[in-house]
């Protein structure tokens, strides 16, 4: 017992081995506000661990798959937003892929945010579906999105993994909260 208070003062790992191992897949978000609107990226960041054709091999081509790990990737957004051009009410998602060896990769996003990544949810009237282009960039070992484009009005929201790059243009939709401008007391008026 006196070893364990000593360890745990001088932050030592326990005795017998029962140190936590490090998980494969490190949970982690992303987060941007623009135009007011806050957009959430929560998810899973499978590594690559010396696999160098994820996509083909680890990720099957035609098949659906959650770019993370662990429980589905999902994307909240505080206001409703176009995703490359497309209309997304405010809510949150999970995020779904159908992925493809050429051409355009399948965006998917389900009203059911609450799923393991290995329960791919059927295709329903409910699902957002876009296509999406993929561009090929220098390796990342880690699976990543981020943000790497902010204007006023709108971000680029961006994942990669292995040599795969997948960029959606996000931008506020003005019909979801329109700006009004202060109003003067007539005193005031011009």
């Amino acid at each position: 017992m006196r070893f364990l208070w000593v360890a745990l003062l001088l932050g030592l790992p326990p005795r017998g081995g029962l140190a936590a191992q490090a998980r494969l897949s490190e949970a982690a978000s992303v987060s941007q506000t623009v135009d007011g609107a806050r957009i959430t990226v929560t998810y899973s960041r499978p590594r690559a661990r010396g696999r160098d054709s994820l996509f083909g091999r680890v990720v099957r081509w035609g098949l659906v798959w959650t770019p993370g790990a662990n429980m589905a990737t999902t994307l909240e957004v505080s206001k409703d937003v176009r995703l490359d051009g497309n209309p997304v009410p405010k809510g949150k998602y999970s995020v779904w892929m159908v992925v493809r060896d050429g051409g355009e990769w399948t965006f998917v996003l389900d009203p059911r945010a609450e799923l393991f990544h290995t329960v791919h949810p059927d295709s329903t009237a409910d699902q957002i579906r876009l296509p999406i282009r993929t561009e090929e960039r220098p390796f990342i070992e880690v699976l990543t999105w981020w943000f790497p484009e902010v204007t006023p009005t709108g971000v680029t929201l961006a994942l990669q993994w292995g040599t795969r790059y997948v960029p959606i243009v996000i931008e506020v939709d003005k019909g979801s909260d329109p700006v009004r401008a202060p109003s003067l007391p007539s005193s005031q008026a011009p």
